[in-house]
């Protein structure tokens, strides 16, 4: 093989001989290394603005709340309402209907594009955004076609004119329409969802908190917290707002919706507790001489797992929740839940028919997977607040869930970086250690006292608007490593870029591991002078020092 290539390079170089230069501008040979790549590529995105994201493409930034609202796609003038929006109802209930006939996304957006997306009213454009994400849940559409969905300039279009109206305070986007628009955006974005666009939004509906009904505060609730972006006043407002009415009106499906929100993203939550026990306390109409304790097992015994299972983890998020009538009542329930399962299976296991369902380790009557897992985490708060532990069955079917979780190890280069400067300094360490059924970044074994675990955060574990704000199951983690006798020392990815050299960096490391021998909590990062001087990389919030660019983002 290797003399015919050679006999074949050989022919080849004659004939490039025989035939001459070739017509054309003369090209000198240029050796074109790697780093050489790399640098063309860091400075063709430094040109244009562009960032790395998490996982090392090239993105564009997205616009702040104030670069928003100085320049939108179109400005809203309520003087000409009657005039811009030549959309009338009976077109747009046509429009609508073929729409509904449609299988996918993008042919539901070709049909509004064909109607005219120029003539449409805030209000429209917020419904033909709820059909299009509706489309795209039904479809099962994957990330990528999500993301291209979102970039599509007919879709930027109809979020333009919501979050226009929105800004503007307009009546033509009443409360309905911004929660359908909010919706849309967590089912088409997601976490790729443009932060200034759910600030304006989420302060529309902030203001709009007494028209919103139960299912479009709900909506919003998920959309927020889907998109990992902290709304202060948006949550502070939900919070009065179910203070004042006791969640008057709200389904328990709802209810467990809210409370994941809060949970999630970490907002203050006093007067949702004090909704939440007025709601489950408030006696039906037909047994109004129910006790408040008697109304509150009756209205929890019609939750089912799947909601017993998420209001439990949820409250144990929040930690502070666990001393409320509610808590109280629902814990009660999924241990007696808990044991009348239990005789059920073992009944069902004696019949042949469903005999190799419930030998599925990650299923317990009806309870499955995902339902144990988030049992088995609450479980471990509440016991150590003082509350009875799950039935023995029950508890061993979410242990098993919890330890059988199929978690393969993502070593990202953060976390290799972090790894690179502890065998620097001499630190025994381990990558992706099992730890309680959690899978630990770096576990230092000896240090002192009884062991440290190593968290290496990302911008995935922080609201999107707000570095410092972790997300509800960062923070679980770390309590619950903690109870384990573990120390955690959480390395955020904001503090680790501002960090210029491997002395800076061993530095930082050693300073957090002394704190903790010492009995303290590793001190955050200060960015004084030094850090902050040229070529610290200033705010370094999505730089990667990776090799690979991939293509530009729109």
């Amino acid at each position: 093989m290797e003399k015919a290539r050679a006999t074949a390079n050989k022919r080849a170089a004659e004939f490039r001989k025989e035939r001459g230069a070739q017509p054309g501008a003369n090209q000198t040979a240029r050796r074109y290394t790697r780093a050489g790549r790399d640098e063309d590529r860091a400075r063709t995105a430094a040109i244009r603005g562009y960032e790395m994201d998490e996982e090392g493409n090239y993105i564009k930034p997205e616009p702040s709340v104030e670069e928003l609202l100085r320049g939108t796609a179109w400005e809203m003038d309520p003087r000409q309402d009657a005039t811009q929006f030549s959309m009338t109802k009976e077109e747009w209930k046509a429009v609508k209907a073929q729409a509904r006939t449609a299988t996918y996304p993008h042919d539901a957006v070709h049909i509004f594009e064909n109607a005219g997306l120029r003539r449409i009213s805030p209000e429209m454009a917020a419904s033909m955004l709820k059909l299009i994400a509706q489309k795209a849940q039904h479809s099962r559409c994957d990330r990528e076609e999500l993301a291209g969905l979102r970039r599509d300039p007919r879709v930027a279009h109809m979020i333009g004119t919501c979050v226009a109206a929105a800004r503007a305070k307009s009546d033509t986007l009443p409360a309905e329409e911004v929660a359908k628009c909010c919706w849309a955006l967590g089912v088409i974005a997601g976490e790729r969802a443009n932060s200034a666009e759910l600030e304006v939004l989420a302060n529309r509906a902030s203001e709009l908190m007494k028209k919103l009904s139960p299912d479009e505060i709900a909506d919003i609730s998920w959309s927020l917290a889907i998109s990992r972006h902290s709304s202060e006043r948006f949550f502070h407002e939900l919070d009065v707002h179910a203070a004042m009415t006791g969640f008057k009106g709200f389904q328990a499906y709802q209810i467990t919706t809210v409370a994941w929100a809060f949970a999630h993203l970490g907002h203050s939550h006093a007067g949702f507790l004090d909704g939440i026990d007025v709601w489950v306390a408030r006696a039906p109409a037909r047994n109004k001489d129910l006790t408040p304790q008697q109304a509150a097992e009756a209205q929890v015994h019609r939750f089912n797992a799947t909601i017993l299972a998420s209001l439990a983890w949820s409250f144990c998020v929040m930690e502070d929740a666990l001393d409320s009538l509610f808590f109280r009542t629902l814990w009660a329930e999924i241990i007696t839940r808990g044991e009348h399962d239990a005789q059920m299976v073992h009944e069902k296991e004696n019949t042949a028919a469903s005999m190799d369902e419930h030998h599925n380790t990650n299923v317990f009557g009806p309870w499955k997977g995902r339902q144990l897992n988030q049992l088995h985490q609450a479980a471990i708060t509440a016991v150590r607040a003082g509350f009875d532990p799950l039935p023995t069955e029950l508890g061993a079917a979410a242990d098993t869930a919890w330890n059988t979780q199929n978690r393969p190890p993502v070593v990202s280069w953060f976390q290799r970086d972090v790894g690179a400067i502890l065998s620097y300094m001499g630190e025994k360490h381990e990558e992706e250690a099992l730890v309680s059924g959690y899978r630990c970044d770096l576990l230092l074994p000896d240090a002192k006292p009884t062991g440290v675990v190593i968290e290496v955060d990302g911008p995935s574990h922080f609201a999107r608007n707000d570095r410092k704000l972790a997300l509800g199951q960062t923070r679980l983690k770390q309590r619950q490593l903690e109870g384990e006798g573990f120390a955690v020392f959480p390395i955020p990815i904001f503090e680790w870029d501002y960090l210029e050299d491997a002395q800076q960096k061993s530095d930082y490391l050693r300073a957090g591991l002394d704190a903790i021998e010492r009995g303290e909590r590793p001190q955050r990062l200060e960015r004084d002078v030094d850090l902050e001087g040229e070529g610290a990389g200033g705010d370094a919030w999505n730089r990667r020092p990776m090799s690979t660019m991939g293509d530009f983002g729109a």
